[in-house]
């Protein structure tokens, strides 16, 4: 784990860019490649991908149920290059919603890695779109610590997700505290657990009879959202959002998103998040 790494936490910016960035333990190169070889997107940020890495070249990102990620049908972003420096940065054009927006990624070397930078912009300010910047704002949060455990723990892995709903009966903070205190987590997640509960703040959970699990609290937005990385063997990431529901400050929409990554011919290594929420749910 790196420590004192630029881009925790989560970015709303008047100017409606989405910029996040975060220290890598890979080349420039590596780097580099990760954003602009379409097999390697493929493992670790969209079922398909076919690009032209030259100015004026086409690009194209299908993300959703091809790549086992959960949600509904696939989404389709296209595009083309505006701009290329090779190991150095990326300038894109991206119809969301058949909005244009702009999308760059800068590369900058870093200790024995790199910074990669992605801003995301030419989103309007109007409330209508308030959830579409929300979500994609983290969304780029999650990619690029996604990107952080491929290049720096699964290689030639691939990635795979599930996604688990519940509507609990609780206030946000109470049910972001179960998830980011030793009390709360061990309350259902685990027999003992310790933790940090600030951005890089390293976990720990314990149970009887199975190896720990170590991890940290990759980013958060107090009682709204949080991304935990699992340090385990294979790596992988859990994401939750947390939007109060019709009932009010009483009713949380949890949606948990565990990102997997799996050696190849193998399958996923599943937690039972099933059990687990449902002591959760008991214990609110």
């Amino acid at each position: 784990m790196i420590s004192d790494e630029p881009g925790y936490g989560l970015s709303l910016e008047p100017d409606r860019t989405s910029r996040h960035s975060l220290g890598i333990h890979a080349s420039p190169a590596e780097v580099y490649r990760a954003l602009t070889d379409a097999e390697e997107l493929v493992r670790w940020f969209v079922s398909e991908a076919s690009l032209d890495v030259q100015p004026g070249g086409a690009f194209k990102w299908v993300f959703g149920r091809g790549s086992g990620d959960p949600g509904p049908a696939p989404l389709v972003t296209s595009g083309i290059f505006l701009s290329v420096a090779k190991q150095e940065s990326l300038k894109m054009r991206a119809l969301i919603e058949d909005l244009e927006t702009e999308v760059e990624f800068r590369i900058d070397p870093w200790r024995d890695g790199a910074i990669l930078t992605v801003a995301h912009s030419g989103f309007p300010g109007d409330d209508e779109w308030d959830d579409t910047f929300r979500a994609l704002d983290r969304g780029w949060q999650t990619e690029l610590h996604v990107l952080k455990i491929f290049l720096e723990r699964a290689r030639g892995m691939r990635r795979s997700a599930e996604r688990h709903e519940r509507r609990l009966k609780a206030k946000p903070e109470a049910l972001f505290d179960a998830f980011t205190t030793r009390a709360g987590l061990g309350g259902w997640l685990a027999d003992r657990a310790a933790i940090d509960g600030t951005p890089g703040g390293e976990f720990l959970l314990e149970w009887d009879g199975r190896p720990p699990l170590r991890g940290h609290l990759a980013a958060c937005d107090p009682d709204r959202f949080l991304l935990l990385a699992w340090e385990g063997e294979p790596p992988s990431m859990v994401r939750v959002h947390l939007d109060a529901g019709d009932g009010g400050a009483s009713r949380v929409e949890l949606t948990l998103d565990h990102i997997l990554f799996t050696p190849e011919g193998s399958e996923p290594e599943r937690f039972d998040w099933d059990g687990a929420l449902r002591r959760l749910e008991n214990a609110l």
